[in-house]
């Protein structure tokens, strides 16, 4: 679950200077509250998308590389696997599993 943006920001480091034109520049205390909520606030939507969108990177990371799915491709059409016998080949069955082990979220 993510996290709110005061428990973000108690793990943050305080930024302390910038640099400008080369030089370092000592923030204000109001610089640096700022820039606490800034990366808290985007560490918060980073997490948000992960918490909804996660299961799609998890798949996406998870699937053979294409030349191994088209190669599953040819050998179940190669090996006379159509119609309901297609979900018995090797292709349907790697990319079932990806799916199974990364389910979509119910809404």
């Amino acid at each position: 679950m993510a996290q709110s943006i005061e428990e973000i920001k108690a793990e943050l480091e305080a930024p302390t200077h910038r640099v400008v034109n080369g030089e370092q520049v000592n923030l204000s205390a109001e610089e640096i509250e700022a820039t606490l909520n800034t990366w808290a606030e985007n560490e918060r939507a980073r997490q948000l998308d992960e918490e909804a969108n996660g299961y799609k990177y998890d798949r996406e990371n998870a699937y053979p590389e294409i030349k191994e799915q088209l190669d599953k491709i040819y050998h179940d059409i190669d090996g006379g696997l159509l119609g309901e016998d297609a979900k018995t080949g090797s292709w349907y069955l790697a990319i079932k599993e990806v799916k199974d082990d990364n389910p979509k979220p119910s809404e």
